[in-house]
């Protein structure tokens, strides 16, 4: 697998040049209803990793997130023109030969922030800042922090408590009597995909969505030792064997969850 780690530094000097054209694209937009932007998704992670196609254009997007003023009733259409993809759930524009998606929004708050979905909270805190004249969104980022910090916690103990419910004896007793192994086993994936997002929660990040969140867990820096080979056994699985069922649960509970909640805790988690 190619890590993310990898991905950033064979694609350095591309996403320093898309940054340098995002860059003079929003210098070229009237901004004066608008409050802050912030660079998302993966070019603001740096791993922008595009198919290019066969006229030579890239098939990816700079994601962008762009608040306008309070009291503002401007649309995306009169500040970046007509909508030029109108099936995708954004504001897109081509700006030679670079397309951006845009999520126009009102200003991103603390209150506004807490009644997201998970992976735009992630994708919120992963972004960079564009244009932010007054420091509005800066000073809001810091209330955004706070909360984050205190549901990341909550979330991380939800996370938790739902693995050993679904590895509970009173939920495989069910299974077991009817020797339903390939049930056994998704729900085994199931506590998997929870303590892949309890390692974002411990680490102090929302989860990814849930179609890049094992590809990016491997890049969090507080991991269980040989997580590669680890997370790796634990998902490979004989969905028919009751064997291969107890042997995947005691390597994810013993080394996956047991190392989450040692440094969970741990009053101090860089000595645990």
């Amino acid at each position: 697998m190619k890590s993310k780690e990898a991905v950033v530094e064979q694609q350095k000097n591309f996403v320093q040049g898309l940054r340098k054209r995002t860059s003079d694209f929003i210098n070229s937009i009237d901004k004066s209803e608008i409050e802050s932007i912030l660079l998302s998704g993966s070019l603001s992670r740096a791993d922008f990793f595009p198919r290019k196609k066969e006229n030579g254009e890239y098939d990816g997007m700079v994601d962008l997130i762009v608040m306008r003023k309070k009291g503002s009733s401007i649309k995306a259409e009169d500040v970046f023109g007509p909508d030029q993809d109108p099936p995708i759930p954004y504001h897109c524009v081509k700006i030679d030969g670079t397309w951006f998606a845009i999520l126009f929004t009102d200003f991103v708050d603390a209150d506004t922030f807490s009644q997201f979905e998970e992976p735009r909270k992630f994708s919120v805190l992963e972004s960079q800042v564009l244009y932010d004249p007054d420091g509005s969104y800066k000073n809001e980022l810091s209330r955004i922090k706070l909360f984050a910090k205190g549901e990341l916690q909550n979330k991380l103990n939800d996370s938790l408590g739902y693995i050993h419910y679904l590895i509970s004896d009173y939920k495989k007793d069910r299974w077991y009597r009817r020797d339903a192994f390939i049930q056994l086993h998704e729900n085994l994936n199931t506590a998997i995909r929870a303590g892949i997002r309890s390692l974002f929660y411990l680490n102090g990040f929302y989860s990814p969505a849930e179609d890049r969140a094992l590809y990016y867990s491997h890049s969090l820096p507080e991991l269980p030792d040989n997580y590669a080979e680890l997370i790796s056994q634990a998902c490979s699985q004989d969905t028919e064997s009751e064997e291969d069922y107890f042997r995947r649960e005691k390597l994810f509970m013993e080394k996956i969850v047991g190392f989450i909640e040692a440094v969970k805790g741990c009053s101090v988690p860089q000595q645990c």
